[in-house]
């Protein structure tokens, strides 16, 4: 009997989408391109930024029966398609995030002034697709962003991929106190957080700090380091994109699966 979802994993569809728009809130303003139907789910980019495999996991998150945003968190309001598609270098892509003023990437404490924008960005997402909620997936630079953007009560459902800010602080969380207080009280929440056991910039502490917090809301999926795409980054790091095995039985691609049915579960019920 085949598995769920594996007509849709078995796909490699790395077109980048084409349907954009500027979404601006509280002064900041960011393209955000869109594709799909159905419940929405913002889909956030790790660095260097959209790269093909990004791609891939967003048309399989399309191909699961969701509306996908994907915003360019790196670019401003008015940037050309064409620019928006364009494979930004790992220098470039750092480059452009330390100069944001809306991502805080070596802040020991505190979050992001882009949550308060991302956040925006998931009411404005219900409000135009409905259902009982949003979903927030965030990728290693944006994993944080998944869990501070579900303190926005319609973000039914977050997803963290190898969180890594703050750059400096291992067991930090990336939050204001009062953020913090706020995802706390949720009760309707659930959040998935992934990462392989070895990454040097997510490491076991950010996930025990946030077991603390969340207890029963969160699951965890910690893959081996051996079960990283040796044709991936040079680290054990990108779970559901680089470092992703294409392969039936690939714990990265068993983790892809149930990201897939965790974001039905949670949206669809």
């Amino acid at each position: 009997m085949s598995l769920p979802f594996t007509d849709i994993l078995h796909t490699d569809d790395r077109t980048p989408f084409t349907e954009s728009f500027d979404f601006e809130a509280g002064g900041a303003a960011h393209p955000v391109l869109a594709s799909g139907s159905g419940a929405g789910v913002i889909l956030m980019h790790e660095l260097p930024g959209f790269v093909p495999e990004f791609w891939r996991l967003a048309r399989w998150i399309e191909a699961a029966g969701f509306r996908v945003y994907t915003p360019a968190l790196y670019d401003g309001p008015g940037t050309p398609l064409e620019e928006l598609h364009q494979i930004h270098g790992r220098v470039g892509g750092m480059a452009r995030a330390c100069i944001s003023r809306e991502i805080r990437l070596f802040a020991k404490h505190g979050g992001s002034p882009v949550s308060d924008w991302l956040r925006a960005l998931a009411r404005h997402v219900h409000g135009e697709c409905g259902g009982p909620g949003v979903a927030a997936i965030g990728l290693c630079l944006t994993g944080n962003f998944a869990w501070s953007v579900a303190v926005e009560p319609s973000v039914k459902a977050a997803v963290a991929g190898e969180p890594a800010l703050p750059f400096n602080n291992a067991g930090s969380i990336h939050l204001q106190p009062q953020e913090a207080e706020a995802l706390k009280a949720r009760d309707d929440l659930k959040v998935l957080a992934l990462r392989f056991a070895g990454d040097p910039s997510c490491m076991a502490a950010r996930f025990s700090s946030l077991q603390d917090l969340l207890g029963e809301t969160l699951e965890t999926r910690v893959l081996p380091d051996e079960a990283k795409n040796p044709r991936g980054n040079p680290f054990p790091h990108a779970v559901l994109t680089k470092d992703l095995i294409a392969e039936d039985g690939q714990p990265t691609f068993e983790a892809a699966r149930d990201v897939l049915g965790f974001l039905t579960d949670r949206l669809k019920a």
